[in-house]
């Protein structure tokens, strides 16, 4: 029955990318296509991403801490598709009584704050490569690794999932969202869907705005406490350098309109990441 409900809340999310309007092919200069590949989970790039969370007003008005670095390579291919693997290393900060959905479905235990290495997760997507499709799609299987330094910042442990990415271009818009479920250890059971839609503006060129985080689902956790939904904006600028790296950094700030027990009220999100 689980089975079935994941499938309907992804398949809900591919369907509203139908209606989404696509500009015909434009033209795109090197700032241009700097920005796309920054906004892009399955652009063509080798990169070292961060995705960093200050979470605001958890259990006892405590902060937590999230920090993530994201290694990406792009492995084109000669039989019509790419490659695309991705590293998530993150290192967590909480108070006990928190909660935090990516670390499962119970509250933070322990005394004070705990700060360590949580687990490490691993993607790879196939990302066919068809000219004149509006949406690229990439599909494919993630694990996770028992990599944590303290049982208090553990995630998912040892386990298995999948995840899958849909994005296109119309203009200055950016759009698409990476789906993901992930079982692993000690009943975590987790769907995560993250929605990526910006518009690039004409100002200070680079400049974007818009919505990228993520909602969580918790199968596991006690009603009420299953969703994690953060309302808000994010703003960012990607330099161009004159050897053709590439620096993105943004900043967001973010309301939960759901949240479980001893979750976050609000949430400021930032990164800085360098394409090669």
């Amino acid at each position: 029955m689980q089975g079935q409900h994941i499938v309907l809340l992804f398949g809900v999310v591919i369907a509203a990318f139908q209606i989404i309007p696509v500009a015909a092919a434009d033209d795109c200069d090197a700032q241009c296509q700097a920005v796309r590949n920054a906004q892009d989970p399955l652009a063509d790039v080798k990169a070292v991403m961060t995705d960093n969370t200050i979470s605001l007003g958890t259990a006892d008005d405590q902060t937590g801490y999230g920090f993530q670095v994201q290694p990406v390579y792009s492995i084109p291919t000669e039989n019509g598709f790419n490659l695309i693997a991705r590293g998530i290393i993150p290192v967590t900060g909480v108070h006990n009584g928190a909660a935090f959905p990516k670390l499962g479905p119970d509250r933070i235990g322990g005394t004070g704050y705990t700060w360590g290495l949580s687990d490490v997760m691993l993607q790879g997507f196939i990302v066919p490569q068809i000219e004149g499709l509006p949406i690229k799609f990439g599909v494919g299987p993630q694990v996770s690794i028992r990599s944590r330094t303290d049982k208090v910042v553990a995630g998912p442990g040892w386990g298995a999932g999948f995840a899958a990415v849909a994005f296109g271009f119309a203009g200055n818009l950016s759009y698409g969202a990476i789906l993901g479920h992930h079982w692993g250890q000690d009943n975590f059971n987790l769907s995560t869907i993250q929605p990526i839609v910006f518009y690039n503006t004409q100002f200070l060129g680079g400049s974007y705005f818009g919505y990228n985080n993520s909602i969580t689902y918790n199968w596991t956790a006690d009603a009420g406490d299953k969703w994690q939904v953060p309302l808000g904006l994010t703003v960012g600028k990607t330099f161009v350098l004159e050897n053709g790296t590439a620096i993105d950094a943004n900043i967001g700030g973010y309301g939960l309109a759901a949240h479980p027990t001893g979750g976050a009220d609000a949430q400021i999100k930032f990164g800085l990441s360098v394409f090669f």
